[in-house]
């Protein structure tokens, strides 16, 4: 019998997410285990001995494995408060744990005996390249297990053990002794010691290479430096290092080179982030003096560095370099130096704006005339950024009244405006009016007004995109006092269906508070288009300003929509035709009642509130089938009121009952139409508590009384 597969995990735990380096992390430890063995084992024995050997096997190999290309592996020893750390460095793009990267029990048998065998040997940093030969890297394990250097505290031993690699040709490494640690009285990160400590040991090495020219010379600092950069991933420790470069500068190599190398060898990402952090360190909050000394030679290297390599980003960081006076404007890139330029005269032009604009209009040569008006043009940009739009209306009207006024250069003032209206001016500002404050399209309002059909297609793009109703009211208001017959672009729009629903039901809104005899005919042929649009809400919208621009002209559309098959449209049309004292509307609604009380249906009932309500329209009318609408209202009370399984006992249930909200309706109109034999009815449901007419018979009672007493004042002498 087949054993059933397991079924999957339905328990909607996240799932583990996958190590990208969990197959060099494998390699690994495997090759740390290795090298710490052989080291351990080969303190045992000679070099030579079988065991040595043995231990040694495959080691080179593993090593070179864990590389695709120049790198280096660098065991760094720190003190934690509970006791010797070894971390590993180079491999992995970020240091780890010894301890982490072993298996458990490796990692508890081997590490502490590793810690100790680095500590005898008075060693804080060891790194191990991997351009180094096989016989080199035999020869290294040898010499560090060798019995003589199981202990090197001594200064004697260190040098020997310095000259014993020497002979053997092992050259490819890097060690520092904690005697050997810089900046100790300088409050720095430690992993930023021990990079000026191998910088400053390393650079001493060089010598050691025989037969190097000057080019030679300088390549090898060159990958020195890139060497013990390239592990360094964070602000937090190259900045340190760079500020402490004086540590680790030798008679051949001087502070300013180091500098300069490291700065180089940095990364895009590192180098920018290194850019900010540069700023944030030099310039103190409040400072009025310039910075000075190594901060503002630092700031040069990295603007050049981020220059020559056109690091996205970097405009705005060098911009504030220059406002602090790290670096001369010359450092700065061009479109940089020309937005500065623009910055400052458009400071310069706001402080002297009429003697600007007086030389202006007083020009008359044609190119010195389009200079000055682009020159002009270029500035708003920054007028804009700056919430400046009475300069900028100042400017365009200048432009403006040329174009109508100056014969001889009336082309050139033409030409310009269109330049600004084909532009990204005028864009710029439409997404100022899109997202801005109501104060702020008040202020942009003039300036799309004065530049006339160039704005309407961005009034138009306006009505498209936004969801705020001031915004569109406004779009459509400047385009009444651009042009009215411009409102008709927008009914096209609206009879081409181009607008989604939502932004068709605002923006037909809109234009119903906007009265304009121009357009009242072309809107209302527009919104009787939409009187039998699929969505329900988009029909009540156009019906209900339908009403309010054609009032009384629009009753047989209202009469049609009684029979909607939307409650809420036909709610509406009750309303209109009630607005308008239709005859024929109060006939319909009598009929409508009449219905829903002898043969009701769930629609019928839910219209009933709507229409005693447009009862109220009337007046206290008297017509020949049923009396005054005031008696008719107080008899519908009497027949067809009840509460619940207890009828109230003035009352007698005779039809189906009236909901909560038509006896309130009721109340409601009984209120603008009752008389005094009203309030006897309505002081009933007043003291009924918890019902949703109780505060509209309240309310209607006191509206009776205020008018019958208004009655009896006319007639007081």
């Amino acid at each position: 019998m087949k054993d059933n597969p397991p079924e999957p995990d339905s328990s909607g735990a996240a799932p583990i997410p996958v190590d990208p380096y969990k197959e060099i992390k494998a390699k690994l430890a495997e090759f740390l285990l290795s090298l710490i063995q052989a080291f351990l084992r080969t303190g045992f024995y000679t070099s030579d001995h079988p065991e040595a050997k043995k231990a040694k096997e495959g080691i080179y190999g593993d090593f070179q494995s864990l590389f695709t290309g120049k790198g280096e592996l660098t065991f760094l020893v720190r003190d934690d408060p509970e006791g010797k750390n070894i971390l590993i460095e180079g491999v992995l793009p970020e240091i780890h744990n010894l301890n982490s990267l072993m298996l458990r029990g490796m990692a508890e048998m081997y590490a502490p005996k590793f810690a100790k065998f680095l500590d005898r040997k008075d060693l804080i940093s060891l790194t191990l390249k991997n351009s180094m030969t096989q016989t080199e890297f035999t020869n290294f394990v040898d010499v560090m297990g060798e019995p003589i250097f199981v202990d090197t505290h001594e200064k004697s031993d260190k040098e020997r053990f310095g000259q014993i690699l020497k002979e053997r040709g092992v050259l490819n490494i890097s060690y520092i002794f904690s005697e050997e640690l810089l900046a100790l009285k300088r409050k720095i990160p430690w992993r930023s010691q021990i990079a000026l400590s191998r910088l400053k040991k390393d650079f001493r090495m060089i010598p050691l290479f025989l037969d190097l020219d000057e080019e030679g010379v300088k390549k090898i600092r060159r990958q020195i430096i890139q060497d013990i950069a390239r592990p360094i991933q964070n602000t937090q420790v190259i900045f340190p290092v760079l500020m402490n470069t004086d540590l680790a500068e030798t008679e051949e190599f001087k502070e300013s080179e180091i500098d300069e190398e490291i700065i180089a060898s940095l990364p895009d990402e590192l180098l920018f982030k290194l850019s900010q952090t540069l700023l944030k360190e030099t310039v103190r909050h409040g400072e009025t003096e310039p910075p000075q000394g190594k901060s503002v030679r630092l700031a040069r290297q990295v603007v050049s560095s981020l220059n020559a390599r056109e690091i996205k980003g970097r405009a705005s960081i060098l911009e504030e370099y220059f406002k602090h006076k790290l670096i001369p404007f010359e450092r700065l890139p061009e479109a940089t130096q020309r937005k500065i330029k623009f910055e400052q005269f458009t400071n310069k032009f706001l402080r002297n704006i009429d003697p600007f604009m007086n030389q202006f209009d007083k020009i008359q040569d044609r190119e010195r005339y389009l200079q000055a008006a682009r020159t002009f043009t270029r500035i708003i940009p920054e007028l804009i950024r700056r919430d400046r739009y009475e300069e900028i209306l100042k400017i365009i009207t200048h432009i403006d009244r040329h174009s109508d006024e100056k014969k001889d250069l009336s082309i050139y003032a033409r030409q310009i405006l269109e330049e600004i209206e084909r532009g990204e001016i005028l864009q710029t500002l439409k997404g100022k009016f899109l997202t801005g404050t109501n104060e702020m399209r008040l202020a942009i309002a003039p300036i799309l007004i004065k530049l006339r059909a160039g704005s309407v297609p961005h009034l138009l793009s306006l009505l498209r995109q936004s969801t705020d109703h001031l915004v569109r009211k406004h779009a459509c208001e400047i385009l009444l006092q651009i042009d009215s017959s411009a409102i008709n672009l927008v009914l096209d729009e609206l009879n081409k269906r181009e607008f989604a629903t939502k932004s068709a039901i605002d923006i037909i809104r809109v234009l119903g508070e906007m009265k304009c005899d121009e357009w009242i005919q072309p809107f209302a042929r527009t919104l009787q288009g939409y009187l039998n649009h699929e969505n329900p809400h988009l029909r009540g919208e156009a019906l209900g300003v339908y009403y309010k621009i054609m009032g009384g002209e629009g009753e047989s559309l209202y009469l049609g929509l009684l029979n909607d098959t939307d409650i809420g449209v036909q709610k509406r049309a009750i309303q209109c035709l009630g607005g308008i004292k239709s005859e024929i509307g109060l006939k319909k609604f009598l009929e409508m009642l009449k219905k829903a009380e002898e043969s009701p249906s769930d629609k019928d009932l839910q219209i009933e509130a709507p229409l005693f309500r447009a009862l109220g329209f009337y007046g206290n009318l008297e017509l020949p089938e049923i009396g005054l609408l005031e008696d008719f209202l107080i008899e519908t009370l009497d027949r067809r009121l009840s509460l619940g399984a207890l009828p109230l006992k003035f009352l007698k249930k005779k039809k189906k009952s009236l909901s909560e909200g038509a006896v309130a309706a009721i109340c409601e109109t009984l209120g603008m139409i009752g008389t005094d034999k009203s309030r006897a009815m309505l002081q009933k449901l007043e003291k009924q508590k918890g019902r949703q007419w109780k505060n509209t018979a309240e309310e209607a009672l006191i509206k009776i009384v205020e008018r019958e007493e208004g009655k009896g004042s006319v007639k007081a002498p």
